[in-house]
Order: C-alpha cells, then structure tokens, then sequence
C-alpha cells in the first residue's frame, strides 16, 4: 500500500520533506535544513565540522530516514546509510530549507530539480570557493550553510517532464515562487495521485503557472500544500502586493529622486534584479553591486558592475551620483560616510539583508538618521495569502489535504468534500 509521510515542515515554517512509498520504493520532495533551526543549532552555535550531519541527527535537527545519506556521514548515529538502489529525491526550489541538506545523500540516490535550480546551486558553491580564497570575503546568504557536505549530481528535469521511478511516475511542473526555478510535482502510485505544491504564489509575475498545475493536479487523492501565510495578520501576507506594482514603485522611487540611491534585495530574487535593471537603465542609472552579490549573480550567469569602494569609483559617483545605484550589504553601510548622500538620496530596502528589525538594521538606520537619507521599504512576500491558499486547494478539489510549512495548520479549512489532516511528523498516511 502507497503511504505519505513528513519528515519536516510539521508545525513550523519551512524544511517540508515529504516521503511517498510504495513496496519498497521511495520518492522524497524536498530536503532542506529546518528554518528557524532548532533551539540547539543556532548562529553563532553551529554543529561540529565535518560532523554536520551527524551533530544533526543526535538532535533531531535532520530526518531520521535510512539508506539515504553518505556512510560517512552517518557513522556513530546508529542510522544506515548508503543507497537502496529504489529512493530518489526530488527538490522544489533552492531555499536552504528545501535543498539544504542535499550535499549529505549518498552519490547512487538521483536526485532531480528543475535547471535553474541546478544553476543557483552551482552560483553558491562559486560564491562559497570565493569565499575560501579571499579571507576579506562574506558570504551575503545567511543560508551559506546550505554548502554543508559534498557538492551533489543533480539531474536536471524541464517543465512538464515526467519520469518513471520503480512504481512512481514523478512530473515536475513550474510554479511561482520568489526565485527562479520553483517547481510543483504530481506523483503517481497505483493507489493514487500525490500532487505537492513546493512554496508558491498567486501574486507574482506567473500566476498562470500555478493555475495550470492546479488544472493538472486536480481531483488529486492527496494535496500537500505549503500554508506559511495562515495564522498570520498583517497586510504584506493578507494584501500581498503583486512584482509588478514593486516595479512601479521602484520606477517611481526612482522618478522622484534626484541624488544617488542606495539599495539591498535578496540575491535569488533573480526575476526581481532583473527587472530592477532594466527599469534603472530606462532611468540612465546604472547599478553596482557588493563584491559578493555580483560574484554570485556573475556565477549564475548575469552580467553586473562590481563596486570597489575604490577612489576613481568613488569620484565617479560623487560626480554624478543621479546615474548610479549602489547595492549594499551589512559590511558596506559605513561606506555611506564616503558617498555623495542627503536629503536628495534614498535607500530602498527591498525585502534584503539587513532585515531592519535585526541589530544590523537598526545600524543602518542609524547611518541613514546620520546622514539624512530617507528610507523606503518596498517588497512582498514569496508565499500564497491565506486567500490564495484557499483558492488553490479550491482549484485542486482534492479528497485529502496535508497543510505543511505553517505554525497554523488548522486554520486551513478546505470546502466539503475536501478532508483537512492535519500530520504528525513521521507518521504514514495510506494513500487511499
């Protein structure tokens, strides 16, 4: 009998791995490291290196599931390693809290994700040498963790591909998220179809994407879908705004300034930088990015200005600070005493690191106060309001939803004949 299992993602936000099984075989969707960590794993408390996975393990920090991580990493747990030959892995987007902890499986387990996916991998393991070979560099990702273990063989699969695996027949579909590559998948079992959402969306540039996965998935046995959104009360994840009013703000931000504009974005949000470029251009500024930023963004294939802080640079933009934008992380921002900055400048805050909230942000606020700089946040969130939550499992019509990926799995509440459950973690759950 085909059963479904959860192995992350239970009562918190983020890690959903999610295990289907049938006589013996084994599809697991997503592997990442949980998010917030758990009380024990915590910067600056990291495990032990070259005992990561073990560290988490003992703890419960990692999925206690056998004949999938490396011998070697698994030695003095108690846990088998190695491959059965009948699992494989299937990763939705790369998070650290759905990809993280892919350097740990055994080489002979495939795992599978869709090419952009792939290409934001190899951009952070680039980033990550980078960071090995120049002591001045830091990594900007504070998922910098997800380079735990080896670097993995991932096959790539396309839209709409679908492969058989033992029992399974396993078909990815893109859906929106806030990076590129965020992909859905439908699992089928002889007991029935399994349909898994990955994080997603209904207000970013692809709404039609998770339209035609809910048209694909439908009348689905099983649904798992994320729920970040529910339970919480604020008009970001209630309201949430669409990309493409961000791009009209940033293009009126832009309109009404007139000195040099300073900004931070997240660095996977790679639709969103895009995008931002173009709109700068049409504006004649042009946007120079922190050394890690533009190591990364230039890893996955995007051609960026780097900026040195050097004094040519510096005269440049002090010269004509209308034609730049710079991009700035945490260890940039006393730079702001060397820049042409005042009344006339912004700093746009678009949903990057510092988060203002966090002690580094409160320091930059303070920079800014210093400096006269005015302050605009501007962003939106990459997960579905409660509203579209409700809508997509409407759209599916399942007979069995399993909210993950949320502190407030009750407060989804499916119309009849739709069964909400609730799961415990590890549990198994018959398909039928």
């Amino acid at each position: 009998m085909a059963t479904v299992s959860f192995w992350g993602g239970v009562g918190i936000t983020g890690s959903s791995k999610v295990l289907i099984e049938d006589h013996g075989w084994r599809i697991l969707l997503d592997l990442g490291l949980d998010r917030p960590h758990t009380q024990f794993y915590h910067h600056p408390v990291r495990p032990r290196e070259g005992n990561e996975l073990h560290d988490r393990l003992k703890v419960g920090d990692a999925p206690w599931i056998p004949r999938l991580f490396r011998n070697t990493a698994v030695m003095g747990t108690g846990l088998e390693g190695g491959s059965d030959g009948k699992t494989a892995v299937f990763i939705t987007h790369s998070h650290v809290d759905h990809i993280g902890l892919v350097g740990w499986v055994d080489p002979s387990v495939p795992i599978f994700a869709a090419p952009e996916t792939v290409k934001i991998r190899h951009a952070l393991t680039a980033s990550g040498r980078a960071h090995q070979t120049d002591p001045t560099f830091e990594l900007i990702f504070a998922e910098k963790v997800m380079l735990e273990g080896q670097e993995p063989q991932i096959i790539t699969m396309n839209e709409q591909d679908s492969l058989q695996f033992g029992p399974f027949n396993v078909t990815r579909y893109r859906i929106d998220h806030d990076v590129p590559g965020a992909s859905g998948y439908i699992v089928e079992t002889d007991q029935g179809r399994v349909a898994y959402t990955g994080d997603i969306r209904l207000h970013g540039r692809h709404p039609e994407w998770v339209r035609a996965f809910a048209e694909a998935a439908a009348g689905s046995e099983v649904l798992v879908i994320e729920g970040t959104t529910l339970g919480t009360k604020s008009r970001e994840t209630e309201h949430p705004a669409t990309e493409m009013q961000l791009d009209q703000t940033f293009a009126t931000v832009l309109t009404r300034t007139q000195g040099l504009i300073l900004m931070t974005l997240r660095p996977r949000n790679i639709e969103r930088i895009e995008s931002f470029v173009e709109i700068a251009k049409t504006f004649g500024r042009q946007i120079l990015w922190s050394k890690e930023f533009a190591t990364f963004l230039s890893a996955y294939g995007l051609h960026v200005e780097t900026i040195d802080f050097g004094m040519r640079q510096i005269h440049d933009i002090q010269s004509r600070p209308a034609g730049y934008i710079v991009q700035m992380g945490s260890k940039e921002i006393p730079w702001i005493m060397d820049l042409p900055l005042g009344p006339t400048s912004v700093f746009i805050h678009a949903d990057g690191d510092p988060r203002l909230s966090s002690p580094a942000g409160r320091s930059l606020q303070a920079w800014l106060q210093r400096y006269h700089v005015g302050l605009r946040t501007l962003g939106t969130t990459g997960h579905a309001s409660p509203d579209a939550i409700h809508r997509i499992v409407d759209w599916i019509k399942p007979q069995v939803v399993y909210p993950l990926h949320t502190h407030a799995p009750e407060l989804l509440q499916p119309n009849p004949p739709t069964i909400r459950v609730i799961p415990d973690y590890g549990r198994r759950y018959p398909l039928g």
